[in-house]
């Protein structure tokens, strides 16, 4: 499989490691020729990651991840809606309240972190500061704070995050509520856009269910899914007439969390860790979301 596009990819706008300039240079090198931030429930690094494709030769498509609750099932979904005005008042003001939601979170963690002495040689104000423009604040910022000051080195990434933030974040809980995925989709909709399902993993049998909601497409080559799900996905959505979408995610190149391993061994038997391009969707693929019109 000939992947031409990476439609599931993170900055440091949400819980990436890379710029929108960086990833762009990074997906490019590793032969990617049509790219997509889905940064989570925000949209505030795309002018600069369109800016960067632009100046790189790459073909930018705008997205964002949503994360969503059912009732009915009882379960969590990820959600990424293309092509949405985010400037639509009830979107951007959704888009401000999930940015909160999400800092709220990390703030708690954070300031618990501190008067414990867990953390210590930085300051709020100071992670504000460094993520200048970041609506969506997450332990990643956090941590690019500290190394900015050398508090910490990249390899000490993992052990600051399950010290400090893995485990902790279940104890303040949000007050601001995800939308259920009926709710998500319309306001896409409503905002001109469209959804696709996010890495399907142990959730193919909720496919008509999801369609029913209004889910337009899926996604089938993304590290989470095993190679019988990813043969049964790409055979859902030629059969129920979704587009096809794909992407690293966290993992990969394009991850950029390669360098936080100790050893190559430690790495390979991670789950970040994918063969270079083997994920994303094909070029007919790509034309077909970014058309937004289904050509098979």
């Amino acid at each position: 499989m000939e992947f031409y596009a990476n439609l599931h990819m993170h900055t440091t706008h949400s819980d990436g490691v890379y710029t929108p300039e960086e990833i762009v240079r990074v997906a490019k090198a590793e032969g990617y020729s049509a790219l997509a931030i889905s940064d989570h429930d925000t949209a505030t690094g795309y002018p600069r990651f369109k800016a960067a494709c632009e100046k790189e030769g790459i073909e930018p498509l705008f997205a964002v991840e949503f994360s969503v609750y059912s009732e009915a099932k009882s379960k969590s979904y990820h959600i990424v809606a293309f092509s949405f005005d985010p400037t639509y008042p009830p979107m951007a003001e959704y888009l401000a309240a999930m940015g909160k939601r999400q800092t709220d979170n990390t703030k708690s963690c954070f300031d618990e972190a501190v008067a414990t002495g867990g953390l210590t040689g930085i300051t709020w104000e100071e992670v504000e500061a460094y993520n200048e423009g970041v609506i969506w604040l997450c332990n990643n910022h956090v941590f690019a704070a500290m190394k900015a000051k050398g508090l910490v080195k990249e390899e000490d990434y993992m052990d600051f995050f399950l010290t400090h933030f893995q485990k902790q974040r279940g104890k303040y809980p949000p007050t601001i509520k995800f939308k259920t995925p009926e709710e998500l989709v319309a306001l896409v909709k409503a905002a001109g856009g469209f959804c696709v399902v996010a890495h399907p993993h142990n959730q193919l049998d909720d496919i008509d269910y999801l369609i029913e909601l209004g889910i337009e497409g899926m996604e089938v080559w993304h590290p989470d899914l095993t190679e019988e799900e990813r043969v049964r996905a790409h055979k859902i959505a030629l059969e129920k007439g979704l587009f096809i979408s794909g992407g690293c995610d966290h993992s990969g190149l394009c991850g950029g969390l390669y360098s936080s391993y100790h050893t190559e061994e430690e790495l390979k038997a991670s789950y970040h860790y994918i063969p270079e391009h083997s994920v994303g969707t094909t070029e007919e693929y790509f034309r077909e979301l970014q058309n937004r019109k289904l050509d098979r």
